[in-house]
């Protein structure tokens, strides 16, 4: 009989091998698995050659233990040792029975094989003499008659052809009619040859460690076990997803995650980036080639991943270095891998896939695409509402950003009237000042005295300048003048403005500030160069103060849409959010003694009346960002008619104005020039002298009670049209051309004038230019 195994095992070899291989890959790969298989059959025929049955269970056991510890799963080894004692020599039909019942013989617990209708084919010995039939009597008998009526209901339950066909290994407890009294657990087995059912393996036990069936239910629970904590691990996975809104939070925890709860060697997510048609990926937790996997873009159909994205169905492919559709990622070697894809699919739509890879020749299971496929439908949910939530915080920023703006224009609007009320009352004081100062200089001849003069006279000028700086970061000037610009030019002229504070003086100090320039803009843009050195200055200068250790600043310069973008940054300090959201606003300052606080408010009004934008972005102990958009334009060159030059002739002037100072002043001035000049105090006393004679310039003040300037200006063009009108106003700059221009204004001249402002104005109208100009 020993003989007639090792002639099975020997014409049998190649089907046992890969028989018994079968169920030792998912754990041990597919050429160990083989490995294992030939050395176990190998040591049986020499076990079987030796004489001595024993031999055959001592390999069997040995080969069970060695397979358990290196993760074979108990189930799995019974279903490989099991494997030689299912089928026969490929191309026979029926069951070979001697075969099998020297192999049956050889397991020490009762098995028997029984045919799809529930008959005994062959039994192994042990089964015979618990049942208590002799080896003749039981072929052909029904399992039915050997058990107690009521084990007959358990047997055809776990003999159902459903369960046999779904592969399953049920259990249940029976009791034998030879004894009744002794309970003993059945377990079928299924059994086929080449492929072709022929029933199942019945083996019993009452000593749970004869056939290993402890082994197996052990090895059942220990399988459930896993499983339920594997869905436990994905329970705390969704909820770690599920709790969180911020997206690369999400995607961290999917990526980390399922793969510990699948077993994986690596997890890339890839999510499908709609405007580029493309699948990205958004992380890799990967031991190695995170970069090489970070630059991978997919087109739908393209791989195996970009193949799941548009079927929007799982798959597990086991070798995908051999599939054809796969696609190999640039500086990564060639290795055996397996592949799980699981689509993130939201409302129907796929939104991106889970890639798990396993690397080796371990291979992937329907149970983990079961899990992975359950573990996407929570991750894709997270990834929506994350998004959503990005849409919703992103549309909030944009809220919250406006809304800053429009306080910040309501400050300075609100500023605005403010300055505009103090600056024409200023402006009343510094041009009395200012006009009688430059009156008795020219009227002495004593150096101390005129030195003393000149003082006054430089106070009332910064005076006067002063005014403008309020006016300007209130944004009520409008008396600029605009040409096309070069930025890049204006940046560079900056750069060396600014040189000393950031090379020179830098370098006394011991630190050293690195600038660097990043100039690509090429479109041109309209507006005043002056001013603009003055915003890119105090940025820099700003920026040179927030880095008392040194640092870098980068001043870069790019093409928009419809813009030129200029971008100030810094390695400073940064700001808190608190200063931040304040350092527009007037007078507002962080340099203590050193500072005005009227850079950034200055500068906000100068972008502004460029129609233009400035915001900024920092961060404490990182750094500072300006960024200016200016809109792209040309002005086309004006060329005005050459200077006059030389004396102005003697002209009849009527010079209105309510405030006695500022009237005595302008008269004591065009006297001064050779004109022959009647004042008249306020607007109906310029009215009435208009009435009774001509005159060939009228300077008149703007705010006046009961008859203003632009009154004075429509009357005196209506009775004297070729009469010219100077209006004279502390709301100078605030002025707009074209509307002074259709109210019969021909100049404006803003106070506080000099005696060149004046004299300017009175040479342009005299002369018949066209147009109006601020003095």
């Amino acid at each position: 009989m020993l003989r007639s195994i090792v002639r099975y095992l020997q014409r049998n070899r190649p089907r046992l091998v890969e028989a018994v291989a079968t169920p030792l890959r998912r754990a041990l790969g597919e050429s160990v698995a083989l490995a294992e298989s030939e050395a176990l059959l190998h040591a049986l025929r020499q076990a079987f050659r030796t004489g001595r049955s024993d031999g055959f269970l001592d390999e069997l056991k040995q080969a069970s233990a060695r397979w358990s510890a290196r993760g074979v799963d108990q189930v799995e080894c019974i279903e490989a040792m099991l494997e030689l004692v299912r089928g026969t020599p490929s191309g026979t039909s029926g069951v070979d029975v001697t075969a099998i019942s020297s192999v049956l013989d050889a397991i020490p617990g009762p098995v028997a094989h029984l045919d799809t209708r529930g008959r005994v084919v062959v039994a192994n010995r042990a089964f015979t003499r618990v049942t208590g039939e002799y080896d003749q009597a039981l072929p052909g008998t029904p399992i039915q008659d050997l058990l107690t009526p009521e084990s007959n209901e358990v047997v055809s339950a776990i003999l159902a052809p459903e369960v046999v066909a779904k592969g399953m290994l049920p259990l249940g407890h029976v009791r034998l009619s030879c004894d009744p009294e002794s309970e003993w657990l059945a377990v079928a087995i299924p059994f086929a040859i080449t492929g072709r059912a022929e029933g199942s393996l019945l083996a019993l036990s009452n000593d749970l460690s004869a056939l290993g069936t402890e082994a197996s239910i052990a090895s059942l629970l220990a399988r459930e076990k896993r499983q339920s904590e594997k869905f436990a691990a994905l329970l705390t996975v969704s909820h770690a997803v599920a709790n969180s809104l911020e997206l690369d939070t999400i995607l961290m925890t999917i990526a980390k995650l399922v793969r510990q709860v699948i077993q994986t060697d690596e997890c890339t997510v890839f999510l499908f980036d709609e405007k580029e048609q493309l699948l990205r990926p958004v992380v890799c937790d990967a031991q190695s080639f995170v970069s090489e996997m970070m630059a991978v873009r997919l087109k739908l159909g393209e791989g195996i991943t970009g193949m799941v994205a548009q079927t929007g169905r799982g798959e597990i492919v086991h070798d995908a270095e051999a599939d054809p559709r796969a696609v190999t990622v640039p500086g990564t070697p060639a290795e055996q891998t397996a592949l799980l894809c699981v689509p993130l699919l939201s409302r129907d739509q796929v939104m991106g896939v889970i890639t798990l890879t396993r690397i080796g020749d371990r291979s992937f299971h329907d149970e983990d695409l079961e899990l992975a496929t359950l573990f996407a439908g929570q991750c894709a949910s997270a990834i929506a509402n994350a998004r959503l939530f990005e849409d919703m915080k992103t549309a909030y920023d944009q809220l919250n950003s406006t809304q800053s703006q429009l306080v910040q224009s309501a400050k300075l609007n609100a500023l605005g009237e403010m300055a505009g009320g103090v600056a024409h009352d200023f402006n009343n004081i510094l041009a009395a000042i200012l006009g009688r100062t430059q009156l008795l200089a020219s009227q002495l001849a004593d150096p101390d005295v005129r030195r003393q003069l000149a003082v006054i006279e430089q106070a009332a000028i910064d005076g006067a300048q002063t005014v403008r700086r309020v006016q300007e970061f209130t944004r009520v000037r409008a008396d600029e003048r605009f040409k096309t610009l070069d930025l890049n030019q204006v940046l560079l002229d900056v750069i060396e403005l600014t040189r000393p504070a950031w090379e020179a003086s830098a370098k006394r100090r011991g630190i050293v500030i690195d600038v660097h320039l990043e100039l690509t803009a090429s479109r041109l843009i309209a507006g005043n160069d002056s001013e603009l050195r003055e915003v890119f200055t105090n940025l820099m200068l700003n920026a040179v103060d927030a880095m008392p250790r040194g640092g870098d600043l980068w001043v870069a310069s790019e093409n928009g849409s419809e813009v030129v973008r200029v971008q100030v940054r810094d390695s400073g300090s940064g700001m808190d959010p608190e200063t931040r959201s304040r350092i527009f606003d007037p007078f507002f300052t962080t340099k203590d003694v050193k500072g005005t606080g009227l850079g950034l408010s200055v500068a906000y009004g100068i972008v502004s009346r460029h129609r233009g934008h400035i915001g900024v972005e920092s961060e404490l102990g990182v750094g500072t960002v300006f960024t200016l958009d200016f809109p792209i334009g040309e002005v086309d060159q004006e060329f005005g008619p050459p200077e006059q030059v030389g004396p102005i002739p003697s002209q009849r002037v009527l010079v209105v104005d309510d405030e006695p100072s500022v009237l005595h002043v302008l008269v004591d001035l065009l006297t001064a020039m050779g004109h022959e000049v009647t004042p008249a105090l306020g607007g109906p006393a310029g009215l009435e002298a208009l009435s009774r004679q001509s005159f060939d310039v009228v300077f008149s003040d703007l705010g006046m009670p009961e008859v203003n300037g632009w009154d004075l200006a429509a009357s005196c063009k209506r009775m004297h049209p070729r009469c010219a009108v100077v209006l004279v106003t502390g709301w100078g700059f605030q002025l707009e051309e074209d509307a002074a221009v259709s109210r019969g204004i021909d100049r404006v001249l803003p106070k506080p004038f000099s005696w060149e402002d004046v004299e300017g104005a009175l040479r342009q109208v005299t002369s018949g230019t066209p147009g109006m100009r601020a003095a």
